[in-house]
């Protein structure tokens, strides 16, 4: 395949009447964001959960004080028994 009259890209010409633009206005440099009132509750309960992760799911300062109580002869009389009854009923709704 053979091209012909192919010439060179030609300079530009006629550029000296360009004339400088006017001063230019310079904006800030800061740029923002807006957040929904939805997005800003989905941080909210984001960050929640991530602080509940960090909490354990079991609470040892409460089982050893259960221990303890139960260790004890005089923790468990007539009383708590009628009271874990009496909670018991209550959960069962009976």
């Amino acid at each position: 395949m053979t091209i012909n009259n192919i010439s060179g890209v030609n300079s530009v010409k006629g550029c000296s009447g360009i004339e400088k633009s006017a001063q230019t206005v310079k904006l800030p440099e800061q740029d923002t964001i807006t957040l929904s009132s939805e997005a800003k509750a989905m941080g909210e309960v984001y960050a929640i959960s991530e602080e509940l992760r960090a909490v354990p799911d079991i609470r040892m300062d409460k089982v050893e004080a259960a221990i303890q109580k139960l260790k004890d002869p005089d923790y468990i009389n007539q009383t708590v028994i009628n009271n874990v009854a009496d909670k018991i009923v209550d959960m069962l709704g009976v």
